[in-house]
């Protein structure tokens, strides 16, 4: 078995979720819009990342993202705002020499989507820049490819 895990920032927007919906269905049924704060390659004990996670306190997470991105099949939307603080939490969860990851919101992945002039266009006039607080993580975990399911929800202390 086969088996993922990371930490992710779920997003609650419809016009994101449509996006991927319409244009990489295959992705979307696989997970929901997030920004993923750390993959299961940054993490050696789980146990202990969870209780680093519960022991945040007074953490408020608010990024601001830009226009979609198209890099080949792959159709993103960058964070332009709150960089400094994802990158904190990152450092407060993972310790001091965590490296770069820049936080993103894949709209079109090309591991199950394709992505050509049209439908770039027409995913780029249908989205506008936009910010988003986020209060909580998500520990999820992926099994042979399938749906990813939540382990736990941490809510953020504000």
């Amino acid at each position: 078995m086969i088996s993922r895990r990371q930490a992710s920032l779920f997003l609650d927007c419809l016009a994101v979720e449509v996006i991927r919906r319409e244009f990489n269905p295959a992705q979307a049924a696989l997970i929901d819009a997030h920004v993923t704060l750390c993959r299961e390659d940054e993490v050696a004990d789980w146990g202990e990342f969870s209780k680093r996670c519960h022991e945040l306190r007074s953490f408020e997470l608010n990024l601001e993202f830009g226009p979609p991105v198209r890099e080949n099949d792959l159709v993103y939307l960058p964070c332009v705002g709150g960089t400094a603080d994802f990158d904190r939490l990152r450092r407060r969860l993972l310790g001091p020499h965590v490296r770069d990851h820049s936080a993103h919101i894949t709209l079109i992945h090309p591991r199950n989507g394709t992505c050509n002039d049209v439908v770039f266009e027409e995913i780029s006039s249908r989205l506008v820049p936009f910010a988003h607080r986020f209060s909580n993580m998500s520990l999820i975990r992926q099994e042979n490819g399938g749906v990813w399911k939540t382990l736990e929800t941490i809510e953020f202390i504000s």
